[in-house]
């Protein structure tokens, strides 16, 4: 086995939109049309080595039906983040989307597995409580807590984000292979920010929230499936934004990030 394993689902995507859900988890969405080329990394989706489950939504672009002539490879691939050397860049899984004939066809969905390892061992959400996805009571304590976290955005509240943001940190970093100071991360990013006029957009009034991993992960996101905490450079229409899922751990009374 390699020293660290660095997997990544490469995508080459034309007129669809589509999600990337790594163990039934939203790992990657894309939402703009036209055709993307490019990749991401997973490691911080894969818990432990074994198989890990991969799920791909092909969408049509809003308003439409699938198009005929949309198209899609998706690739899982790995190589070692010790050295970064694309050479070593190995393919374990490929998919090819059929083409969508039938006009009728709301979406293509594609369920598979693939094998990972590595030399780690994440909790992540595997003690987390199945939450009801059909309760108002539970998605307003979403709301209500993604609220309470973009208060601390807009309040700037780095040493408190810091904290809450301590589990997703420690998890993402294990998985990476990186050594961070997390704290000043956080202040490079609210800098940056500044220095480049991004102004934070408003908690929006209808958002979307979603469930994974059998109710047990959730996101909340915005109309348009920008992040909660997105920030708009107007200048040049540039979105900054700041994605994080929570769960609720068991013998917990209350949300924690995760992701």
């Amino acid at each position: 086995m390699m020293k660290e394993p660095y997997y990544l689902v490469d995508f080459n995507v034309a007129l669809a939109n589509f999600d990337v859900l790594i163990n039934d988890v939203l790992a990657f969405s894309y939402e703009s049309g036209g055709s993307i080329f490019s990749n991401y990394p997973i490691n911080h989706f894969i818990l432990h080595s074994g198989p890990q489950q991969l799920k791909l939504r092909f969408r049509p672009l809003k308003g439409q039906i699938l198009h005929p002539d949309a198209d899609a490879t998706i690739k899982i691939q790995y190589l070692d983040a010790a050295t970064m050397d694309q050479s070593q860049l190995t393919t374990i899984y490929e998919y090819k989307m059929k083409k969508a004939n039938d006009e009728k066809l709301p979406i293509i969905e594609s369920i598979a597995e693939f094998n990972a390892e590595v030399p780690y061992n994440l909790k992540g959400w595997t003690d987390a409580i199945a939450v009801k996805n059909d309760s108002q009571s539970v998605v307003n304590q979403v709301h209500k807590y993604y609220h309470r976290i973009y208060d601390l955005f807009k309040n700037e509240d780095i040493v408190s984000l810091d904290l809450l943001l301590k589990r997703r940190y420690e998890e993402t970093d294990a998985s990476m292979y990186l050594i961070e100071d997390n704290l000043a991360a956080l202040k490079n990013i609210f800098k940056m920010l500044e220095a480049e006029e991004y102004v934070l957009q408003e908690f929006p009034m209808t958002p979307l929230v979603e469930f994974y991993a059998g109710n047990r992960v959730i996101n909340l996101k915005r109309e348009n499936h920008s992040p909660i905490i997105s920030y708009l450079k107007k200048a040049e229409n540039e979105e900054f934004g700041f994605p994080f899922y929570i769960y609720v751990p068991k013998n917990a009374n209350s949300f924690e990030i995760i992701r």
